[in-house]
């Protein structure tokens, strides 16, 4: 569970938050710095990355209490003791062994795509799984980094290989 003080507009509902909405901070000046700074990437994104997160971690979606001087969003899991240390070790890179495990994780789907077609490109395979260039980048690397995947010749003309091919 986490909670922040805030000041929502008086006309404001949890579906307001949750759908497409206008960003309205509550001191513009100082989120302005924040965002100058370089703290905040865009506006009006955070419960649009919360939601790509949980789905990306198969989990639900948070339930999110708003009320007029705070909001209270409570995670929930559905990620087992098993499961839990197979998502870790995906997550950190340092092993391969969770992957056996979740079917639909984002690492199996890329390795799905590559046997098919290993000449794809980055931004091909997110086209093909629905997922966002930045996610598929980041596990990508991920998977790099643990010598589950390789890439060989360019990025125009090369292909990726899967290093161990027990999966």
């Amino acid at each position: 569970m986490i909670a922040n003080d805030c000041v929502f507009p008086d006309d404001w509902t949890v579906d307001d938050l949750m759908g497409s909405h206008r960003s309205r901070p509550y001191n513009p000046l100082i989120a302005n710095t924040f965002f100058r700074a370089g703290f905040i990437e865009a506006w009006g994104r955070g419960i649009e990355k919360i939601k790509d997160s949980c789905a990306q971690a198969g989990n639900p979606m948070p339930e999110y209490a708003v009320k007029k001087e705070d909001i209270m969003v409570t995670f929930k899991s559905l990620v087992t003791d098993t499961t839990q240390n197979t998502t870790q070790a995906v997550t950190q890179g340092t092993t391969q062994v969770g992957f056996q495990y979740i079917e639909n994780s984002i690492p199996m789907r890329i390795i799905k795509v590559i046997k098919d077609n290993p000449a794809l490109s980055q931004s091909q395979i997110a086209e093909m799984l629905g997922e966002k260039h930045d996610t598929i980048k980041y596990h990508m690397r991920k998977m790099r980094i643990s010598g589950i995947i390789a890439r060989e010749g360019t990025s125009q003309k090369g292909k990726w290989i899967i290093v161990d091919n027990k999966n």
